[in-house]
């Protein structure tokens, strides 16, 4: 059954329709909003604007560095009242309570498919302490309704160091995350129907680090191929694969996340 879960999150994330097909990093947000529930046929809640009309692949991040801890002064604000601000300051532009410079000073901390997904959007939020650190990460997700399963599809999450916000994944409709039962999250790229890719992290202290094995597809044979490569996303020592073998490597167990509704 995940298999099956696989094929369709990938048939929703190339169903972006204003993205085109090319391998590079992905440089534009100004796009028209774009609907992922649409691709999906069993997808009721969950929409999403696409990130550019450039063409340009989103390619999942490389390895970030967790930030380096200082004292935290006296009178900072606690963890849950960060995230609190942020989750009402993503209601407000959601209900169009927000001015533009508001939504622009936004956009420097929630993702662009987040702010300008579309209207009837259900936007979704939780708190957990991913790395048992005593510090609840946020996550800001959608759904993704299938007919056995509901998979959330992360696009931002956080964590506070040091009392400053860390946003650790910012994502999109072709860049989207999932949270496995083992705190790991794995991650589906997209810049067209024939690139897709598979790839997945470790998360720790505001940073996750690549597992280095990633499996994608890619039209360089003159057909649609699976390769896998152990340095990344349509590198060129990617080895050819099969589909079951590609399909196989997203096929894990979802973690429960207890949602909150952001509007």
């Amino acid at each position: 059954m995940k298999k099956f879960i696989a094929a369709t999150l990938i048939a929703a994330c190339i169903g972006c329709t204003v993205i085109g097909c090319s391998k590079e990093t992905e440089s534009s947000e100004n796009s028209e909003a774009s609907d992922v529930a649409e691709s999906a046929a069993t997808t009721e809640d969950t929409t999403a604007s696409s990130e550019g009309t450039t063409g340009e692949t989103t390619a999942a991040p490389a390895e970030t560095s967790a930030p380096a801890e200082t004292a935290t002064p006296a009178n900072a604000q606690s963890t849950a009242e960060i995230y609190d601000a942020l989750i009402e300051e993503l209601r407000a532009a959601r209900n169009g309570q927000a001015d533009d410079n508001a939504i622009t000073e936004l956009a420097e901390k929630i993702s662009y498919d987040t702010i300008y997904a579309y209207e009837d959007a259900i936007i979704y939020y939780t708190e957990l302490d991913l790395d048992n650190n005593g510090t609840d990460e946020l996550l800001i997700y959608q759904h993704i309704e299938t007919s056995e399963y509901t998979i959330p599809v992360i696009y931002d999450a956080y964590t506070v160091t040091n009392g400053e916000l860390v946003h650790f994944i910012a994502g999109g409709a072709r860049n989207s995350y999932y949270l496995a039962a083992d705190g790991s999250f794995y991650n589906m790229s997209s810049g067209g129907a024939a690139y897709s890719g598979f790839s997945k992290y470790t998360y720790a202290n505001g940073a996750l680090t690549p597992v280095n094995d990633y499996y994608y597809t890619d039209d360089k044979s003159g057909d649609v191929k699976w390769y896998h490569s152990n340095s990344g996303l349509w590198e060129d020592d990617g080895t050819e694969v099969t589909e079951e073998e590609a399909l196989a490597f997203f096929d894990f167990d979802y973690m429960y996340i207890a949602n909150k509704m952001v509007v």
